[in-house]
């Protein structure tokens, strides 16, 4: 699968290990739609596009984490973006040959 390279740096930004089995076992996300935002220098419509591509890639999705702990689902600064497993594995095959 192809990725630019700002879908790969979004990406990058929700691990939460340095390691694939462990990225897999835990699956917890580091980043949501203001990170991201922060990180390339975008605007949220920006990156709004950005989490709809990588959502249609099966790679990730958006969590507004409605009904958590009063949470109210227009607070974007609150929204996670978690990787699926394959968008992990995506992610971490493009880590490993980076590294080659």
């Amino acid at each position: 699968m192809t990725f630019t390279a700002n879908e790969i740096a979004a990406m990058k930004l929700c691990l939460n290990y340095d390691d694939r089995a462990e990225q897999l076992d835990d699956h917890f996300s580091n980043a949501g739609p203001t990170d991201f935002a922060k990180a390339l220098g975008w605007t949220m419509h920006q990156v709004g596009g950005l989490i709809t591509n990588l959502e249609k890639k099966g790679v990730a999705w958006l969590d507004n984490r409605e009904g958590e702990c009063g949470i109210r689902t227009d607070d974007v600064d609150m929204h996670i973006v978690w990787l699926t497993e394959k968008g992990v594995n995506e992610i971490f095959d493009i880590i490993e040959a980076e590294g080659k």
